[in-house]
């Protein structure tokens, strides 16, 4: 069963070093062999500061710097791992639409996994992604749809609590 799981904890991702750490941690290619990663709105040859620049331009240096995202395959779940990156890319571009994300496809355990990673402040206009659950539910019934397009029946939430 596929299974959404937010990395956000209290006190998480404050410290100016947070977006450039969780993106180098995303992107390791040990862990991306087949190099299934993407996003919108940053420069991929600097996303850190690229994400770092929309916040700076809003005045929004401070505070949580980002959103954390796990999707979680079950061993099996998906054909194959192609299928697992359109779902990445499904899920970016919903984000997508007003803040600057990015994704990687995990394939260094029994079970792929996909991180997403967004940049808490809108590059449309600096409103913050806060992670209400108004916020929380609109993505979750967007991912619910993309992973019924791709033969997931159902997708679980687990908290970080």
């Amino acid at each position: 069963m596929a299974t959404l799981k937010t990395a956000n904890g209290h006190g998480r991702y404050f410290d100016d070093a947070a977006k450039q750490d969780v993106i180098s941690y995303i992107m390791d290619e040990s862990k991306t062999p087949s190099r299934f990663i993407g996003g919108v709105k940053v420069d991929a040859d600097d996303i850190a500061g690229s994400m770092a620049a929309i916040s700076e331009r809003y005045g929004k240096s401070s505070g949580v710097q980002l959103r954390h995202f796990i999707i979680s395959f079950s061993p099996g779940e998906v054909k194959n791992m192609d299928t697992v990156n359109e779902i990445a890319k499904e899920a970016v571009l919903f984000l997508g639409r007003e803040y600057q994300t990015v994704y990687a496809v995990h394939e260094d355990m029994d079970h792929p996994h996909i991180h997403i990673v967004t940049n808490s402040v809108s590059y449309v206009d600096g409103h913050r992604y806060y992670g209400t659950r108004k916020e929380f539910k609109s993505f979750m019934g967007a991912l619910s749809c993309i992973m019924r397009r791709h033969g997931i029946a159902s997708l679980t939430y687990s908290s970080n609590k």
